[in-house]
């Protein structure tokens, strides 16, 4: 995702260079394509920035909900974490005795 949101990045830097270096051209079609691109790079950026404060919401939430469930059921959130934590082990020993 950062990979991504990277390239999104480098993706809108260089097309806002690219407008700034055809900042000086006359013809009108440039222009008015000029304008839309300008556009299109804002609407961009009010997106991206709009998703990323509904992600963060979510995750916030998300970990409340987290929070409460541990405090509330304490012992059954630390016996799913053995679980958990038993079961991916045993998964990853499994890869590594069919790999090794």
């Amino acid at each position: 995702m950062a990979d991504a949101q990277h390239k999104l990045d480098q993706l809108i830097d260089d097309s806002e260079e690219l407008l700034t270096r055809l900042a000086d051209a006359h013809d009108p079609d440039i222009q008015m394509l000029r304008d839309r691109v300008d556009e299109a790079i804002g609407n961009t950026r009010r997106a991206l920035a709009r998703n990323t404060d509904e992600s963060s919401v979510r995750i916030r939430e998300l970990v409340r909900s987290i929070d409460d469930y541990v405090h509330d059921y304490p012992w059954l959130a630390l016996t799913t974490g053995v679980l958990l934590a038993s079961t991916v082990a045993y998964i990853a020993g499994s890869m590594q005795r069919k790999i090794g």
